[in-house]
């Protein structure tokens, strides 16, 4: 029970305490656009599409068995092209206000909603169950997992908004290669780490690129690259 209050606090509670925050900076656009920015580009565009081509390609099912590794990198790399090429539309054509806070709560919002989607939805849906599906050590990893991933949503988006102010698709292209990275590494680690050592070496992974990532988008605000 612990680890699924533990899920539901992180992956329900902190994404409504980020809503709080939009609405008392006055700044709930933002918090929007990033929670439409994941449900266009994932939910509506990537996640179908794949599904299709999962049940009507064979081609795709035979590549995934035949070149795992490269079939993991063009996955990862389509979640990074879908969700920053997103980010960047959302900021640079509907997002007037595009200050650092802007970025974070954007982030927030799009780190929110995945969050609540994949975890805390599931983990509410328990509550009403007689059955406990998971073991509290995994429910406990589920919200670490998001924990890190919203921070590297709101670290990715700030990069991204970074790209929008100063008119520069490498920064676009940045967060891609990062998200890419992250995701692919889903698919490419279980290749070459024993199944006692994955769950520890792919949530330490994400911890150390999300704590990188977020801290450089510390370094963006004190150096006033965002105002």
């Amino acid at each position: 029970m612990s680890g699924l209050i533990f899920s539901i606090v992180v992956s329900i509670g902190l994404p409504l305490a980020f809503l709080v925050y939009a609405c008392f900076r006055k700044n709930f656009a933002a918090y929007l656009l990033g929670i439409l920015a994941f449900v266009g580009s994932q939910m509506l565009l990537r996640i179908p599409l794949l599904e299709y081509l999962g049940k009507n390609s064979t081609e795709f099912i035979m590549f995934s068995k035949t070149q795992p590794v490269i079939f993991a990198i063009i996955i990862g790399l389509s979640a990074g092209i879908f969700e920053e090429v997103a980010r960047f539309i959302f900021m640079r054509f509907l997002m007037s206000k595009r200050d650092w806070y802007s970025g974070f709560l954007f982030g927030a919002g799009h780190g929110g909603i995945e969050a609540v989607l994949i975890v805390g939805a599931p983990a509410i849906a328990l509550l009403f169950t007689q059955t406990m599906i998971f073991q509290s050590e995994m429910l406990f990893v589920g919200g670490i997992e998001r924990l890190f991933a919203m921070i590297l949503h709101i670290g990715l988006s700030i990069i991204v908004l970074q790209g929008v102010v100063q008119k520069n698709f490498m920064y676009v292209l940045l967060a891609i290669v990062i998200h890419g990275l992250v995701d692919a590494s889903v698919g490419i680690l279980p290749l070459y780490i024993s199944s006692d050592k994955l769950l520890f070496v792919q949530e330490v992974m994400v911890a150390i690129i999300a704590l990188a990532v977020f801290i450089y988008s510390i370094r963006i605000k004190r150096k006033e690259d965002l105002q």
